[in-house]
């Protein structure tokens, strides 16, 4: 990485912020670091990190390429475990579908880790989704296990299909940038003249 520059800045909170956040105390403020480097995959790109952290401008891009793996994870939980909408209307019913979402997905994560532990893999080179379908398929067969012996053969043997949803390599970049979405065309609203309105009687 090439040279950072790195100061120390101290935020307070504007009359916009107070605004905004009327529960902010008087003289509230923020003392950090602003640091600017270039984006190590991206060179033409400049990266503006703030931190409170004590740690060197290459520690604190490596800890900001990991926000990466976050958003993935908030895309599984969401997307492919079905977070996206909850169904349920009480409070008891919402607590303990998200307890059971979060357990299906630690339950598919802990599949992916002990899988590609014994395929020689990180977990991340796995897909959530080919491993959910994997464990999905393996549960219904785990439960009717006659033995621990039967189990732990059918625990294998999931692990094993587990471990060949490998993730194919990037060897290009995108073929095109990342952009925000518009929010699409509006059609003007249609203006009754006095014939609709005849037509309408």
């Amino acid at each position: 990485m090439r040279e950072a520059a790195d100061r120390k800045v101290v935020w307070q909170a504007s009359q916009w912020d107070r605004k905004a956040h009327p529960q902010l105390p008087e003289g509230a403020s923020l003392a950090g670091r602003v640091i600017v480097c270039r984006n190590p995959s991206r060179p033409e790109e400049l990266l503006y990190l703030f931190t409170t952290l004590d740690l060197c401008p290459e520690e604190i891009v490596g800890i900001y390429k990991l926000r990466w793996n976050v958003e993935t994870d908030l895309r599984s939980l969401k997307r492919t475990v079905g977070l996206h909408q909850l169904n349920s209307k009480s409070v008891d019913m919402v607590e303990k579908e998200l307890l059971l979402a979060v357990a299906a997905y630690n339950l598919v994560r802990t599949v992916m880790c002990m899988a590609a532990r014994r395929a020689n893999l990180t977990p991340r080179q796995l897909g959530f989704s080919f491993v959910q379908a994997v464990v999905e398929a393996a549960l219904p067969g785990l439960d009717r296990a006659a033995t621990e012996e039967e189990y732990q053969r059918r625990v294998d043997r999931m692990l094993r299909y587990a471990a060949q949803g490998k993730l194919p390599r990037r060897t290009r970049p995108r073929s095109y940038p990342r952009e925000v979405w518009g929010r699409g065309a509006r059609f003007p609203n249609r203006k009754r003249n006095a014939e609709n309105e005849e037509r309408a009687k």
